[in-house]
């Protein structure tokens, strides 16, 4: 059933389940129907529901040495620990490679105490391995790199004849093209020649975990280290968590079990530099995987956006308490800046999508914009328009951009084509991502070949389609479905959190919270008190309506949470749009 459009321009579309099949499984496990579709809408049935609802790491452990190189580059690692040799690190400045690093760090220091990490500097050399890190490797006598969450693709790098003498273990999840560096081992579930199916949707920390499962059994098997206690690898699964919500990847099967068990360490305060991030944040509340998401992985990102993109490990290495507290509030503070920093370049990039606002892309540049906040700001414009968003910076002349898609534009081999056609420098990524490097004076060029690439497409595809789980009446906002709710987490990419149509609202009063947000009161059919929260809407045309409540009925289209900013621990709608009913 599609309906008219929302005040955010969006569509609205209930997902269909067949209702013969939603009772069978209803009266089958003793659930309600409203539990039975929320289930069903997300592949899960009678056969999977249990193991769906009670994720258990240690009841489905994954065989770690499936893996290509898995069993070659434990067997290397081995022989450094037993020589004494010096290992370094590189990892990837987000989330996924800073607890990448943590956790391989954590673990080898139970070992030795020769490991040296670097960090690339994400805005003057960008992602992965480069010379100079591989040349100070070398000049510190480094024997054996690992490269976590980079060095799949490091041509000529990781692989350079000037580095012959330095072994390195690539552990990653990035897609790999048809060829792999020359290096000692490629441990990636997704490398091109791999033929197991089961990791594939694991972050780069799945990846290095599974390396250290395997790692620990071959210790331990061998009886090499029987005056060392033996490092608890479930300990480490706050920081797995962390790094996995935070790269967006499938929480699904392992994934789900990880990040289940991670969670709960995460809320037992299990990390002091997790929980350091969380008393920054002000999180009072048990916190969520959407709070991992939203609050504390955009902090551990900000300092590679704007300052020093090292101290992200820093922090999630250190175990000294007066380090932890000194760096986290750094973090705190640099990712206050971002905001500002992102909201401006967001703001003036707005400004130029009224002369562009016909096109079935956007292309919005301008002098001197950050070149750290470039992709978050196109991900914001895509989320508004639905439409492939190009977001470039240039200073004298040469340009540094970010894009980001859709499903149904593959912008990645978009770029190649630019690229191929000399109408940009520089360019890779993948399907919903991409990175530029192009000259001013081919944006006109530029602009013309998308105009001919995306004529072939409908505008239909362009079209905002928000699904929702099912309509409920206002009655049935209480405990029982919040439990259900809870009971279905952790949410992330592949479990979504619910939403859920409700109808023929009467917002009785309104409150503005820190001139962004609009707290809404209304009742349900019984007089129960109830409220609802619309993040971000002052200055929209859902906000608008919202302040003009006295004048109309709504459909909210909602999410649905407990009010952890109350003490009356209540179930509160989350509005993501609206309808006006007049």
């Amino acid at each position: 059933m599609l309906l008219n459009k929302s005040l955010t321009n969006k569509i609205w579309q209930e997902k269909q389940i067949d209702n013969n099949i939603v009772e069978k499984l209803s009266q089958k496990k003793s659930i309600s129907q409203i539990f039975a579709k929320l289930l069903l809408s997300r592949g899960i049935d009678e056969e999977n529901i249990d193991e769906f609802l009670n994720p258990d790491i240690t009841a489905q452990i994954p065989n770690p040495f499936v893996l290509k190189d898995m069993k070659k580059g434990v067997d290397r690692c081995l022989i450094a620990l037993k020589n004494k040799e010096k290992i370094g690190i590189i990892a990837d400045y987000d989330v996924d490679g800073s607890t990448s690093a943590s956790i391989l760090f954590k673990f080898l220091n139970n070992y030795t105490s020769n490991i040296v990490y670097k960090i690339p500097n994400r805005l003057s050399e960008g992602y992965g391995p480069n010379l100079r890190l591989m040349e100070e490797m070398k000049q510190e006598k480094v024997k054996l790199l690992f490269t976590l969450d980079c060095g799949t693709s490091a041509f000529n790098t990781i692989d350079h004849e000037d580095y012959k003498n330095l072994e390195v273990i690539v552990i990653d999840h990035h897609l790999s093209e048809y060829k792999l560096p020359k290096v000692h081992s490629v441990i990636n579930p997704n490398r091109y020649d791999e033929d197991n199916n089961n990791y594939k949707d694991f972050a780069a920390v799945g990846v290095t975990f599974l390396f250290l499962m395997a790692l620990r059994k071959e210790i331990r098997n061998l009886k090499l280290y029987p005056n060392v206690k033996e490092p608890n690898l479930l300990s480490y699964l706050d920081l797995v968590a962390v790094g996995t919500i935070c790269d967006i990847v499938n929480i699904k099967n392992y994934n789900r079990s990880l990040v289940k068990k991670g969670l709960e360490l995460v809320i037992k305060r299990h990390n002091k530099s997790i929980a350091s991030i969380i008393d920054n944040s002000n999180i009072t509340y048990t916190p969520s995987s959407r709070d991992i998401g939203y609050i504390v992985g955009p902090q551990i990102n900000a300092a590679s956006r704007i300052d020093d993109s090292s101290l992200a490990s820093k922090l999630l290495i250190s175990n000294d308490i007066n380090e932890i507290g000194t760096v986290s509030k750094k973090l705190f503070l640099i990712n206050e800046k971002r905001k500002l920093i992102e909201n401006k370049v967001f703001h003036e990039a707005l400004d130029q999508i009224e002369k562009q606002k016909n096109n079935k892309f956007f292309i919005l540049y301008k002098n001197s914009w950050h070149h750290g906040v470039l992709g978050i700001v196109a991900s914001k414009i895509v989320s508004i328009y639905n439409k492939p968003t190009f977001v470039i910076s240039f200073n004298n002349n040469k340009g540094v951009g970010s894009g980001r898609s859709i499903d149904q534009v593959d912008i990645g081999s978009i770029v190649l084509e630019l690229k191929n056609n000399n109408l940009i420098e520089e360019g890779g990524g993948h399907k919903m991502a991409v990175g530029i490097k192009l000259n001013i004076n081919k944006v006109d060029s530029l602009k013309k070949y998308l105009n001919n690439k995306f004529a072939i497409y409908n505008n239909s595809i362009f079209e905002k389609i928000l699904s929702y789980d099912l309509q409920l009446s206002v009655n049935q906002i209480n405990s029982e479905l919040l439990n259900i709710i809870e009971q279905m987490e952790p949410y992330g990419k592949g479990n979504e959190e619910p939403q859920f149509l409700i109808k023929d609202i009467m917002v009785e009063k309104i409150k503005v919270l820190k001139n962004k947000h609009i707290l809404i009161f209304f009742k349900n059919d019984l007089g129960s008190n109830l409220r609802g929260i619309s993040f971000n809407c002052i200055d929209t045309q859902l906000g608008d309506y919202i302040s003009k409540h006295n004048l109309y009925k709504f459909d909210f289209l909602c999410s649905i949470k407990r009010d952890n900013f109350s003490n009356n621990d209540l179930p509160q709608i989350q509005i993501i749009d609206a309808k006006v009913i007049n």
